[in-house]
């Protein structure tokens, strides 16, 4: 694999899981992943477990999964406790990240201490997933491209993502005051300054990661698509990043949001709008379309969050070329010769992945029944 990242202007600093140890997660009981700083191909038949491993990379430098937003799911079967400890190396330091889940607990640590905000830990370890679920992007509902929005942000403006968890609880309290004590309710007012003053400025941070995007997916498309299609990426804000007018816009819609039982202002009702040749992507598009438009938005959430963290983005890619045509199947391999960054691949098909270079550039691995070993395959 090249190293593409100073020829494209991406920051070329490694950022490489060198170690990772899990104990309790999905279907392991205990492994111990040793993967190689360039690219690794996880391989085996369905349900054996190569899902859940890249699922734990991401876990450990998240706190999150891409699979499901109920994290005691990723507690094994009979199990009280899962974690992933991971030794990470980023330029010529190492530092370990350790994640523990219980049914009502999620802690971190880093180096043994534990972060003052789960935003900063969020941010050591930047980390790009690409799995099939993520063809939503283009067909699927607003909340999915929202998420993105909110992936992009959490590095191109940290302090603005971080007002997310307080904007997201006064409006929960608000809307409370409003369907159980109506549009007079004397806290009203107090719920409304502080979702308007944290929402005005997790708007910015949307805003901000809406740009960026708007500004890489062209380019990325370009690489995948027919010289024929045009692309358009809008960004249509759902709120305003003016503190007064938010809380101006809250108190007038009360009655409205008290009817429909959610807010009609607001961040919570951004959208991202992609058309084609001037048609609305969601509803006009092919399948193959869809795909493309697909890959592009995940290269350019890759793109993005490398050049804001400074360091290219670890890469997990889970089984895509499951879900894309051949054509499209061999831009994600181009993408994976060329990147700077560590990369994880899942696959049923490991031949599928050739690389000239074997050695320290690739490392295989099976997985069959929660068990991980290292192959000569591949």
């Amino acid at each position: 694999m090249s190293d593409s990242g100073a020829e494209s202007g991406l920051p070329t600093t490694l950022v490489a899981f060198r170690r990772v140890v899990l104990s309790g997660f999905r279907n392991f009981e205990r492994a111990v992943f040793e993967p190689g700083a360039r690219l690794n191909v996880i391989s085996g038949d369905n349900g054996q477990g190569k899902t859940s491993l890249l699922e734990a990379l991401y876990f450990v430098a998240t706190t999150r999964s891409f699979r499901t937003e109920r994290l005691p799911t990723l507690l094994r079967y009979g199990s009280e406790l899962a974690s992933v400890r991971a030794e990470i190396v980023e330029g010529a330091r190492t530092r370990e990240q350790l994640a523990v889940l219980a049914p009502r607990v999620r802690r971190m640590t880093v180096d043994g201490k534990r972060p003052p905000r789960l935003v900063d830990y969020a941010q050591r370890t930047p980390v790009v997933a690409f799995h099939p679920g993520d063809l939503e992007l283009v067909a699927g509902p607003s909340s999915v491209r929202r998420r993105l929005l909110d992936r992009v942000a959490l590095f191109v403006d940290p302090a603005g993502y971080e007002r997310k968890s307080r904007y997201e609880r006064a409006l929960k309290e608000r809307q409370r005051a409003l369907e159980e004590r109506g549009e007079r309710a004397p806290d009203l007012s107090a719920f409304e300054q502080v979702a308007a003053d944290d929402g005005a400025r997790y708007q910015l941070a949307r805003e901000r990661a809406a740009q960026t995007l708007i500004e890489l997916v062209p380019g990325q498309f370009a690489r995948l698509a027919p010289l024929a299609l045009s692309l358009t990426v809008r960004y249509v804000a759902g709120g305003c990043n003016d503190a007064e007018a938010f809380r101006r816009e809250l108190e007038q819609r009360r009655t409205k949001d008290r009817l429909r039982r959610a807010a009609t202002f607001g961040p919570n009702r951004d959208e991202v709008e992609l058309e084609l040749d001037t048609r609305l992507a969601r509803s006009h598009a092919s399948q193959g379309q869809q795909r493309i438009l697909t890959l592009a938005l995940k290269l350019a959430e890759l793109e993005a969050i490398s050049r804001a963290r400074g360091a290219p983005a670890v890469l997990l890619l889970d089984d895509v070329s499951s879900e894309l045509d051949p054509a499209r199947t061999g831009a994600v391999y181009e993408v994976l010769r060329t990147s700077a960054g560590q990369v994880f691949v899942t696959t049923t098909r490991p031949e599928l992945f050739p690389t000239p270079e074997r050695g320290s550039e690739r490392l295989d691995f099976t997985v069959e029944r929660g068990a991980l070993r290292p192959s000569t395959d591949g």
